[in-house]
């Protein structure tokens, strides 16, 4: 079956149901499909009408409850799966550089700390591959060129002895991957015994709990190497025991070798590094000079004449090289490099034995290189799955830099209600306790009863937790700990303690205990995040968690030609005109803010922050959010005018300002909506309708032209000037602004959940900051990268959760059959003759991570751009020489009316109305010290990312630039290789004047019914599909206003 990638792709399709059979004839497997009329008659199942997956079996004795129940449930959630999300029931500091390390947190907890080692011995490998010509048709004018087949694999193994080399290929048998894998099995024996901790008598200290499975790294091996051999991952000596990821990406697999209880893990090196070649990681992060890559034309044989053209002995001629994957030809000096290697070996065969190798051998290096960074904040790069994951590790670890774990730190403040215990709880928790003693098989016959409430009631209201201390209260709540862990819980062999302490403490190593005791108290006292624990927070902030903006606000922008272009409102006849001026466009700009997360998270004071000020300091500072310590409701006038007051506080102005999330409905006031329709402040999703009324004419028949689906319903990031009568939730610095700078009236309040407040990440992203500028100057290329990528994607792992997550397993056929009954079954793949690797989307999920963290760092990037453009560039500007073009998340390209007698290099400096302000306030932004690279990249600063004469914004992310005088021009398109799509001004410019789309086509490696294939896939290129605003005919986009439709917007 056909799945297009591009939404505008898909048009309207009936649903099916199919029954394929499978037939052998002439020995070739034959499938068969055959439409069901009635797949309910077929099978005798009984299927939910709405979601139609769910089958219940009539004959089953609880089908009439279970069909009953599904049903009504289905239904109102309109047929889709909506998952129950399992949080914990108490609040956790959230370190996951030692919740994620069992050994360091061993160490940690036992003051031996410095003993502490990363996994230093791991296995490389890489696979070359053999196409067979196929050729064959898919979709409309897609197709499968080749399908690949292992020739040959390679690894490298670091140990404690030094560096070995295997190699195995076609001409060791058809059974080749199998002996590499045994092999691979034997050498991982010696590196998992070399990883472990050794005691001074040269034994294994088995006081040290290390369980780490033996890395086997590859390169870009989640996608490619791994579904070449994921068959033979499944057999009588090993299984897989954990796949992570989809059948068509493995970003690990952990495959378990029965007889020697042993586990490897493969992992893709890419998942530690952003996307780049092994020739430029080997560079940047190894010696690549030294250790060079090689060159080999996999397209100059197949499986048809492997073996003849690999025996030969005479070079490969230039022309085997030539790709039609990439699109290039070798260069004389890589064919001459390739032919002073070439010379070393006897034939081919040899040569590729070389290459494979040499593939392996060179990721020693950056991986070394990577693990040694990582150690530097005591982060073991393979504990974690990602980079984002190490980089969230390392985050938490600067945070956590000054914690001692026999260091004296008092019981925290804790202003929640104090604890009163009641029936019902006592009465689950005595089930509890029963329940726990009899799968413990202790003796229950002194056990706690219902009866004795009223005497743990007054326990519980005169006593605090006997482990930390702490006093019993809504947010820490009692429960028993057993004096004796070999009893039951019975009244004399149980004290009172709070339900923290009862997880960490309860049976488990005394000294562990302590340290997470010492870890919440520390936590508490810096104000540092944990988890959520309240669900409907967790939905509140699921929902309204919105990523960087991606926009555009006007398409066609060329120097000498176009005019900039104002959006009025006239309130009178509730009607938008978008007003040509005189003012003729001279250049663009493009501005871009140094690493916008990062900064804002940094909790560095800036002049132009003028919130959570402290009394020393004339500056603000963004605070970073800690733990939900409260939440209020307005569900009454009380609670709503509560809710208000914490809002406008003036406290906000102080040190004192209270952080919060609040749901609110509001709007910009209508006497000044046009000082802010031409860059709406309010950056939210808007679920809307792609019908003619909503996105208007132009681009309705656009779309209709070009027979893309219309009509539907659609969930985008856009801009607006009101809520859309919906609520929407914000943070607080997000909201102040908009109430103090863009006058955003609250209509009502709904509920705001509270936190507290830190700038523990601020010697993080000083830190980091500081060691990239240094390696830059350096010219460490390696270490440059990494401190960019570190920062960066430290804030990812604060939003995950596994509600989008599904699951992967490796079942047998009779598995396979009861997964493909359950509604949460998504996809299989047959690997062998009895075993598949089946994805499921589970009805349950959880989230143990302080998913508000994510929230605010969003929320105050949009804080900080708005700033930037209201209270920087409109206080100096001429805001009516410039508009806005396109912006993406840290980025803002504005189309200037300057002086025309001057080149398109002027910046703003033409259209400056204040020259006073801007020359005593623009070094808060731009660089200001010519050559100071600590000035260019400073923390909450910006710099001029490109200017140019020209620029064409069909759509967000789908832009060209000119500049240099049309000289030096940058596309950008979403989804579309370039290097093997010429893409044209011309093209660009067809899709405005004439509304033509331009087909592309990529040529990229993927899966193809289960096998690894070279696909040539035709997609749209260049669409002009624009719906997260309302394009009109002069190529101006406005936002959706509140009770507006397409007939109120007009341009002249």
């Amino acid at each position: 079956m056909y799945q297009c990638e591009n939404e505008n792709d898909k048009q309207e399709i009936k649903t099916i149901d199919i029954l394929v059979v499978e037939s052998i004839q002439e020995e070739n497997k034959i499938s068969h499909a055959f439409a069901i009329a009635n797949k309910q008659a077929l099978t005798g199942l009984k299927f939910c009408p709405h979601c139609n997956s769910k089958a219940f079996d009539p004959k089953d004795k609880n089908y009439s409850r279970d069909y009953e129940r599904h049903t009504i449930k289905c239904e109102n959630n309109e047929g889709k799966l909506v998952k129950q999300v399992k949080l914990d029931y108490i609040q956790k500091p959230f370190v996951p550089h030692i919740m994620q390390n069992k050994t360091y947190q061993y160490l940690l907890a036992n003051g031996r700390q410095h003993e502490f080692k990363p996994t230093q011995y791991f296995i490389t490998y890489d696979l070359e591959t053999v196409p067979k010509i196929v050729n064959k048709k898919f979709g409309k004018s897609s197709y499968q060129m080749y399908e690949l087949f292992p020739l040959s694999v390679a690894s490298t193994i670091r140990n404690k002895q030094g560096i070995k080399k295997i190699f195995f290929s076609q001409q060791d048998g058809d059974d080749f991957i199998v002996q590499w894998l045994n092999q691979l099995f034997k050498e991982a024996e010696q590196v998992n015994a070399d990883n472990q901790y050794i005691t001074e008598a040269c034994t294994i200290d088995e006081t040290i709990p290390y369980s780490m499975e033996v890395p086997i790294v590859g390169f870009n091996s989640s996608r490619f190497d791994i579904s070449l051999i994921i068959s033979q991952m499944q057999c009588k000596d090993w299984i897989i025991s954990n796949y992570i990821d989809s059948p068509t990406i493995a970003k690990q697999v952990i495959v378990h070798h029965k007889k020697l209880n042993l586990k490897v893990k493969f992992v893709d090196m890419l998942t530690y590094l952003q996307l780049m070649e092994l020739r430029q990681a080997a560079k940047d992060f190894g010696d690549g000079y030294d250790d060079k890559k090689g060159i080999f034309p996999y397209e100059a044989f197949n499986t048809d004449n492997v073996n003849e053209v690999l025996s030969k002995s005479e070079p490969f001629t230039m022309e085997d090289f030539n790709s039609s994957l990439k699109k290039t030809k070798i260069s004389q000096q890589d064919y001459q490099i390739y032919l002073d290697d070439a010379k070393r070996f006897k034939n081919r065969w040899d040569y590729l034995q070389y290459y494979n190798e040499q593939d392996t051998y060179i990721m020693i290096k950056p991986l070394m290189t990577l693990i040694s960074l990582q150690f530097k904040y005591k982060i073991d790069l393979f504990s974690f799955i990602s980079m984002a994951a190490c980089s969230n590790a390392i985050k938490y670890a600067k945070a956590y830099e000054d914690f001692d774990i026999n260091g004296i730190y008092p019981n925290f403040e804790d202003n929640s209600q104090k604890f009163y215990l009641t029936e019902n709880y006592w009465q689950s928790k005595v089930k509890g306790y029963l329940s726990q003693d009899k799968h413990k098989k202790r003796d229950t016959t002194n056990n706690v009863q219902d009866s004795d409430f009223e005497y743990f009631k007054q326990l519980f209201k005169v006593s605090h937790c006997s482990i930390c201390g702490r006093k019993f209260t809504i947010s820490n709540k009692s429960t028993l700990d057993r004096i004796d862990n070999s009893k039951g819980h019975s009244k004399d062999n149980v004290l009172p303690c709070c339900l923290y302490c009862n997880c960490f403490c309860s049976d488990k190593d005394k000294n562990i205990g302590k340290l997470f005791i010492q870890l919440r108290k520390y936590c508490m006292i810096r104000c540092l995040p944990t988890n959520l624990i309240d669900i409907d927070v967790y939905h509140l902030i699921r929902k309204w968690i919105t990523g960087g903006l991606s926009n555009v606000m006007h398409r066609v922008n060329r120097s000498g030609i176009d005019f900039i272009k104002r959006l009025r409102y006239d309130k009178d006849n509730k009607k938008v005109t978008v007003l040509t001026t005189d003012h003729r466009i001279t250049q663009l700009v493009g501005i871009d803010f140094n690493s916008l997360y990062p900064s804002v998270m940094s909790s560095v004071p800036h002049k132009f922050i003028k919130y959570t000020r402290s009394q020393e300091s004339a500056n603000g500072k963004m605070y970073m959010c800690g733990s939900q310590t409260g939440k209020i409701m307005g569900d009454t006038d009380h609670s709503k005018q509560t809710i208000l007051r914490i809002i406008n506080s003036l406290k906000r102005f102080t040190e004192d300002g209270q952080l919060f999330i609040a749901e609110v409905k509001g709007r910009i006031d209508e006497n000044y909506l046009n000082d802010f329709i031409n860059f709406p402040p309010i950056l939210r999703n808007y679920e809307f309708t792609t019908d003619e009324r909503t996105i208007g004419s132009y681009m309705y028949s656009h779309m209709k032209d070009n027979m893309i689906k219309t009509d539907q319903k659609q969930r985008k990031l856009t801009n607006l000037t009101s809520t859309m009568g919906e609520y929407m939730a914000f943070s607080s610095y997000y909201l102040w602004f908009l109430i103090d700078d863009c006058h955003f009236i609250i209509d009502v309040v709904k509920q705001i959940v509270l936190f507290n407040k830190h700038d523990q990440f601020k010697s993080f992203i000083k830190e980091f900051t500081k060691n990239r500028i240094e390696a830059e100057l350096d010219e460490k290329k390696g270490q440059e990268q990494f401190f960019k990528i570190v920062m960066n994607s430290s804030y990812g792992s604060d939003g995950m959760n596994t509600e989008k997550y599904h699951k992967v397993k490796m079942m047998n056929r009779k598995q396979t059959e009861r997964a493909i009954r359950s509604n949460v079954f998504m996809d299989e793949q047959k690997i062998s003759e009895d075993n598949n690797i089946v994805q499921m989307n589970p009805e349950q999920c959880s989230c143990k991570t302080p998913l508000q963290v994510a929230f605010f760092i969003l929320d105050n990037a949009k804080y900080w751009y708005l700033n930037f453009i209201y209270n920087f560039m409109y206080k100096c500007l001429d805001m009516n020489r410039i508009h806005f073009i396109e912006g993406d998340t840290d980025s803002a390209y504005w189309a200037i009316s300057g002086n025309p007698n001057e080149d398109f290099t002027q910046q703003f400096n033409a259209i400056v109305k204040d020259r006073d302000f801007y020359n005593d306030n623009a070094k808060y932004f731009f660089p200001s010290i010519k050559g100071d690279v600590y000035d260019e990249k400073k923390i909450l600063g910006l710099a001029i990312e490109r200017q140019g004469t020209a620029m064409y914004a069909l759509a967000p992310k789908n832009y060209m630039i000119e500049t240099n005088y049309c000289v030096n021009s940058k596309i950008k398109l979403k989804r579309v290789n370039q290097k093997t799509n010429k893409i044209t001004k011309a093209q660009i410019v067809d899709c405005i004047n004439e509304g033509k789309i331009t087909k592309c086509t990529n040529m990229r490696l993927g899966q193809k019914n289960h096998q690894m294939s070279q696909l040539s896939i035709e997609k749209n290129g260049i669409t002009g599909i624009h719906t997260k605003m309302l394009v009109l005919k002069n190529q101006s986009c406005c936002p959706f206003m509140f009770g507006l439709t397409a007939k109120n917007y007009s341009f002249n």
